[in-house]
């Protein structure tokens, strides 16, 4: 028998398929025992499940963002670019239908893929093709490594605090529903659907959107207050 929301379990479980290569193993491991709990339990309510996939969207953003963030940098194009130039086209093609989807070479390398998808003259020929990369840029291959490790941390610890800042004033909004009775369930509602773009599966919360209904609900509750003393 299917499961009650079995739409929305599946559209969770394509999402922690595609959580990008450098999510840590922690994140991952959770998201899928949280999927693997509530698919099993046809108890599970939908709102229980829009709250597992808040929740691992709150702590997969800020490595996605790094992620992306990292591999739009001019130095990662050229890197990319002068791997793909000296693959012959059938290798070429394989790795360019991972590459299109947002995932580096690099980091496709370094996944099961690499060994599944590829020959081992096929991996021979793009590792051969990385290291001559890695010349070009003047770079040694252990420099690079530790390079973009750093790179990557700095773009994780700068998105974490956006997260952060973000949340806050998500709770900003929910606090101002305590103003007012009459509003309170309207403003706490904007809230949670604010909140619910963490979701694995929606859009990111936008900081300008959130700080509009901060700005909305603040002068309406003042024009309350100030019809009050009235």
């Amino acid at each position: 028998m299917a499961h009650p929301h079995q739409h929305l379990l599946e559209e969770f479980k394509i999402s922690i398929d595609r959580l990008v290569p450098l999510t840590p193993a922690e994140i991952s491991t959770e998201a899928h025992q949280l999927y693997d709990e509530l698919a099993k339990n046809e108890q599970a309510t939908e709102q229980q499940i829009q709250q597992a996939l808040i929740h691992v969207g709150r702590k997969e953003f800020p490595y996605r963002k790094a992620y992306v963030e990292l591999c739009a940098s001019d130095e990662e194009q050229r890197m990319q670019t002068l791997i793909f130039d000296r693959l012959e086209p059938e290798v070429k093609t394989k790795i360019e239908a991972m590459t299109q989807h947002g995932v580096h070479v690099l980091d496709y390398v370094n996944s099961k893929l690499f060994e599944e998808q590829l020959s081992s003259d096929e991996r021979y020929q793009v590792e051969q093709a990385i290291l001559l990369a890695h010349d070009d840029l003047n770079k040694q291959c252990d420099d690079r490594a530790s390079k973009r490790k750093q790179t990557f941390e700095e773009l994780v610890a700068k998105w974490k605090a956006e997260e952060e800042k973000v949340q806050a004033l998500i709770d900003q909004l929910k606090a101002m529903g305590e103003r007012d009775a009459k509003w309170a369930d309207e403003i706490r509602g904007k809230a949670e659907q604010l909140e619910e773009g963490w979701s694995i599966t929606e859009r990111d919360p936008q900081e300008e959107e959130i700080r509009k209904e901060i700005e909305y609900y603040a002068a309406v509750l003042d024009e309350e207050e100030t019809e009050v003393l009235v």
